[in-house]
């Protein structure tokens, strides 16, 4: 069972247009939903959130702290960036119940390196980055690692299936079939080869190139 991690957040005032000011600040502005209670706009430190959400990532419980009343048990739903800059420009954060069981998308770790790739030139294919689970949101994994020291031959693929996890407390969703990652050949496309003229019969041969000799 994770620890859920601090996170301070105050209340905020600023709405709309106003919020850029906010950001300038270094201030990051967001909202806290779900929960069967209504939205609330908040705000944290920028810099400090943004150093935090590296390791925490989508997954990490939360505990949100500095609001009324008690501490808000939360998850990150998701943040916004500047399309040119990847500056933090909102962040959404979802209460939780610590018991009910939640859903989230949970990252995969591939670890370790494929023998096909090693010893046969083999690329991988990766079909998903990522898997849908539910758990308890302290029993949230992070991350999930796939090892693939398995892909030992072309065609060698690992699939939902096969992932490892603790099937007692983590509930993959997506179907046991789905492709995860696959190790196949590299194709290399030969040049074709253009084949020599030959002049069909009757034809003016083309200026500086030599008649056929008759006969030949």
């Amino acid at each position: 069972m994770a620890e859920a991690q601090k996170l301070d957040v105050r209340p905020r005032q600023v709405v709309g247009k106003k919020v850029a000011q906010l950001r300038r600040d270094g201030v990051l502005p967001g909202v806290v939903f779900g929960g069967h209670k209504d939205s609330a706009s908040v705000q944290t430190d920028l810099r400090a959130f943004e150093r935090s959400y590296r390791r925490w990532g989508n997954t990490t419980l939360l505990s949100l702290e500095g609001l009324d009343g008690d501490a808000i048990p939360a998850l990150i739903h998701g943040v916004a960036r500047d399309t040119l800059t990847g500056r933090l420009l909102h962040v959404d954060f979802q209460r939780v119940s610590l018991t009910e069981k939640t859903h989230a998308e949970v990252p995969l770790h591939f670890v370790h390196e494929s023998p096909a790739v090693k010893t046969l030139g083999a690329v991988l294919v990766h079909a998903r980055d990522h898997v849908n689970v539910e758990a308890f949101p302290q029993d949230m994994p992070h991350a999930i690692e796939v090892d693939l020291s398995p892909l030992a031959e072309i065609d060698d693929a690992l699939y939902i299936r096969d992932l490892v996890v603790d099937k007692t407390i983590v509930r993959v969703l997506d179907d046991d079939d789905e492709l995860v990652v696959k190790a196949v050949p590299v194709h290399i496309e030969e040049e074709p080869v253009a084949a020599a003229a030959v002049p069909v019969e009757g034809e003016v041969p083309a200026e500086g190139a030599e008649a056929p000799v008759e006969g030949a």
